[in-house]
């Protein structure tokens, strides 16, 4: 990165920093690009249309070491040793989202004169179902495990898991999605008709959230009771915001919550799995999938239609519960069978007590 282009990304990262919107990722981000750029002789304030895309089509076939953020091919720059991998379509599209919005600032600073990253046509992101989404069961396990914050080893601990507790009962009664979570006042917030008000962070549009009994109970307690004291003495607390902070709630929470999981070895969780929870268990208990989408706030009702998707769990439980020739049905002639069955097959402890003469099946 030359002078001028790190003196440039900088300051469009430090714009950022005063927006209060999170900038690490994309200085990641941007700098995949700029090695490109660089690897490929092409002036960074003077890319077209054509370079563009052929930026995305590299990014299809480029790997990275895994941690590192840095996309790495042959012939741009040498490939550390290490793990390598592939990006996904969805990390992709977050370079390109990143780039796109650099070059809108320069555009705004009249250094380049459009924006050649708005023209490319851009790959498409399949919607799968999310992975490890918890059962119901497992899920209650884990907001009960969350419940227990007075068994932190400390004030401050207890205090971290017990911010985590409000938040998850908050998001798996609305569904909403952590940065919408970020941007919460106490007045968005009304315990008489258990609603809350979100402002949709894609869309801007607002909708209305749904607070469970139990969840209304927890809010209202931190709220009126406890709030002042958790946000007490945090430097970065916004106490406007319900949850004291914009730039760093994500992250934390995350990082909380994933620690949190795996001590009961549920695996990888962050906050977005709540969302996926709500989708996912609701249409399972049979919710109108017209009214999951209108709870999650989905412009298309293509979003909300990948919780249709049936895992190999579900699939495996219906075999088991509907086939004809399940196991343990009492009319199913397989019931009990293997463990009988085996020692008819089972090789004799002798290999001389088989017949010379028998022909084998």
């Amino acid at each position: 990165m030359n002078g001028n282009q790190e003196q440039l990304v900088n300051e469009y990262l430090r714009d950022l920093s005063l927006q209060g919107r999170p900038f690490m990722k994309v200085k990641s981000n941007l700098k995949i690009l700029l090695a490109y750029l660089e690897g490929a002789n092409i002036d960074f304030l003077r890319v077209k249309i054509r370079d563009a895309q052929d930026f995305q089509m590299y990014l299809t076939t480029a790997v990275h070491e895994e941690g590192n953020t840095c996309a790495e091919r042959s012939g741009v720059l040498s490939l550390p040793k290490g793990r390598s991998i592939r990006y996904s379509k969805g990390s992709i599209l977050t370079i390109i989202g990143s780039v796109t919005a650099f070059y809108d600032y320069l555009r705004k600073k009249k250094l380049v004169p459009a924006n050649p990253f708005l023209e490319i046509i851009r790959i498409k992101q399949g919607k799968n179902l999310p992975k490890n989404i918890l059962a119901e069961e497992k899920m209650d396990e884990f907001l009960r495990h969350l419940k227990e914050f007075w068994k932190g080893k400390d004030l401050i601990r207890r205090r971290s898991v017990y911010k985590a507790h409000v938040i998850a009962e908050l998001m798996y009664s609305t569904g909403m999605r952590i940065n919408e979570v970020m941007k919460l006042v106490p007045s968005d917030i009304d315990f008489l008709r258990g609603t809350v008000r979100i402002t949709d962070t894609k869309s801007g549009q607002v909708r209305e959230g749904i607070l469970n009994e139990y969840a209304g109970k927890v809010l209202r307690i931190y709220i009126e009771r406890t709030r002042e004291y958790i946000l007490f003495g945090k430097n970065d607390a916004d106490m406007e915001l319900l949850f004291g902070a914009k730039a760093h709630v994500k992250t934390w929470l995350n990082i909380l919550l994933n620690q949190e999981s795996h001590k009961l070895g549920l695996g990888r969780f962050t906050s977005h799995h709540f969302r996926h929870a709500v989708g996912y268990h609701l249409l399972k208990n049979g919710c109108d999938i017209r009214y999951i989408q209108e709870i999650l706030g989905h412009r298309e009702l293509s979003s909300t239609q990948v919780y249709t998707k049936v895992d190999k769990e579900d699939l495996k439980n219906v075999i088991d519960a509907y086939h004809p020739r399940r196991l343990n049905h009492p009319a199913s002639p397989t019931a009990g069978a293997p463990e009988e069955l085996e020692r008819a097959v089972i090789v004799p402890s002798s290999p001389r007590a088989q017949s010379k003469g028998e022909a084998e099946v």
